[in-house]
């Protein structure tokens, strides 16, 4: 029998609701190790976003944020749900990162309509972007005859040279049997699996975990090496205020106590000239923010289990963190919760994200 020389694959996921940071980290592996492909499973609820040295900030809803290695193979497997618009505005802002690479796509990812869109407007009440996504996934897993699949759509000649409709599954799983090396990366975060979140129904649409990350990929568990489970030192949740009108609840969180930026800001000692606050990436409303919750973070790694933390937003604990790139300038505060964080979990912690930049990262997978 020939013998395989396999690859290896690397999942990276959100350990807490979401808004930790992920597109900050992908960005970050993509560069630094230059995989071979990158394959998620994105829907257009979520934004991704990664911040260049130079500044300049890549957002996707649907491109792998993996678009920043120019080197990397792109795919967006059948468990997402595309806004065509979207997509195709994405292609065109960033078609110089893509250069001549082409966006391989499974024909049965889902697509989203404006009725998809309508039809939550109207349901929902327990928080939601409203963007559709929700509906669609409920829509194929109904086989309703109105169901919208990628295979189905006609792609406008303009995007030729850009997208390829295949089965991603074939293609992620014979790069990998070749020694490629894979990211796979995941959207929204644990604390909203609808399965597994914190305050049903208060949660997405689907699940958020690492199993089903790598089922959605079409990649066996078998073949996965790390996982890197990104979070925060204090987790938010989305907004109560919506676009169209309506009071809509996005839940608590446990029994952890809602705090305001203000209290962020005057914990972490940072200049009264500093802006604090963050809006969401999509819907651009103020995210609320909570204490940590160390009961929920211990579940995460107990249902995911992962190899490595990263913990984002580090300056939130200690403002003199704030764009800190080596292990010796971390301030003893962050090192402190550093230590209570594998305390609690027995992962360690092997990134430290502590600003916008891509530069902004102390990697101690390096040391």
């Amino acid at each position: 029998m020939k013998k395989v020389n396999r690859g290896s694959v690397t999942i990276v996921m959100d350990g807490q609701a979401g808004s930790c940071g992920k597109g900050k980290t992908i960005g970050y592996l993509a560069l630094r190790d230059m995989p071979s492909a990158a394959i998620n499973n994105f829907m257009s609820n979520a934004g991704h976003t990664f911040e260049a040295d130079d500044g300049r900030r890549v957002m996707t809803q649907h491109l792998p944020t993996s678009i920043v290695s120019r080197g990397t193979q792109l795919l967006i497997g059948p468990g997402a749900a595309i806004t065509m618009d979207i997509l195709f505005d994405e292609i065109r802002k960033y078609s110089d990162l893509l250069g001549n690479r082409r966006i391989f796509i499974h024909p049965n990812a889902a697509v989203i309509t404006e009725a998809h869109r309508e039809k939550e407007r109207q349901m929902i009440r327990s928080g939601s972007t409203f963007k559709g996504c929700g509906v669609a996934q409920a829509e194929k897993a109904m086989r309703s005859p109105d169901v919208r699949l990628f295979g189905d759509v006609m792609i406008p000649r303009e995007f030729d040279d850009y997208i390829q409709i295949t089965d991603t599954g074939l293609v992620i799983n014979n790069l990998i049997d070749n020694g490629g090396n894979v990211l796979i990366e995941g959207s929204q975060g644990f604390d909203l699996d609808i399965n597994y979140g914190i305050e049903y129904p208060h949660v997405t649409s689907r699940q958020c975990n690492a199993g089903q990350l790598v089922a959605d990929c079409g990649i066996s568990p078998m073949l996965v090496n790390d996982i890197y489970m990104v979070i925060r030192p204090y987790p938010i949740r989305i907004s109560n205020q919506t676009d169209i009108g309506i009071d809509c609840c996005s839940g608590q969180y446990g029994s952890s106590k809602e705090i305001t930026w203000d209290t962020v800001k005057s914990r972490c000692g940072a200049p009264d000239d500093v802006q604090f606050g963050e809006k969401t990436t999509v819907t651009k409303k103020t995210r609320r923010i909570f204490e940590m919750n160390w009961e929920r973070l211990q579940y995460a790694v107990k249902i995911n289990r992962p190899t490595k933390i990263c913990l984002n937003f580090a300056q939130y604990i200690d403002y003199d963190a704030y764009c800190s790139t080596t292990w010796n300038a971390i301030p003893s505060r962050v090192r402190k919760f550093i230590d209570e964080v594998e305390r609690r979990t027995n992962v360690p912690v092997t990134l430290i994200g502590t600003g916008p930049a891509n530069m902004h990262m102390v990697d101690l997978d390096k040391i």
